[in-house]
């Protein structure tokens, strides 16, 4: 008897989790630089969906983290952002990119040494030339992936 009361309650499960399968979102993390103040390229897949988004630790906050999440959800978008970085590896000290969200800086004077300013949404972060690099690496194989 008991068997059977037990059977029932299984066959009849009302919230109906064994039927339904819930899907989330599927994250691909690519690490731009890691450390006190990382950088990671994000990649969400969501059924058909992707989308993109670049994640830093804001260096206003010296005594706080806190992380800004910069999308870039579509293939041109990503395309801008390269664009805007390889144009600035070539440019000038004090050159600017700048977009409707976010803009970038170049700031340094010699070729290695050269630094770059991300600010986006009140937050800020900088990041050498090998990081740049490694962005603009990333980027390409985003894109290239994605026909």
């Amino acid at each position: 008897m008991n068997y059977l009361l037990l059977l029932t309650l299984f066959l009849f499960n009302p919230g109906g989790t064994s039927s339904k399968t819930q899907s989330f979102p599927e994250v691909d993390l690519m690490q731009v630089r890691v450390g006190t103040w990382p950088i990671n390229m994000q990649r969400f897949i969501y059924y058909t969906d992707t989308c993109f988004a670049i994640q830093f630790r804001d260096q206003h906050a010296m005594n706080a983290v806190i992380y800004k999440t910069m999308g870039l959800e579509t293939k041109e978008q990503l395309k801008y952002f390269r664009e805007g970085l390889t144009t600035l590896k070539k440019g000038h000290n004090g050159d600017i990119a700048e977009y409707s969200d976010y803009s970038i800086k170049k700031v340094g004077m010699k070729k290695e040494d050269s630094w770059y300013i991300l600010s986006f949404d009140g937050g800020i972060t900088n990041f050498q030339e090998a990081q740049a690099n490694r962005l603009i690496y990333i980027l390409n194989d985003l894109i290239a992936s994605q026909h």
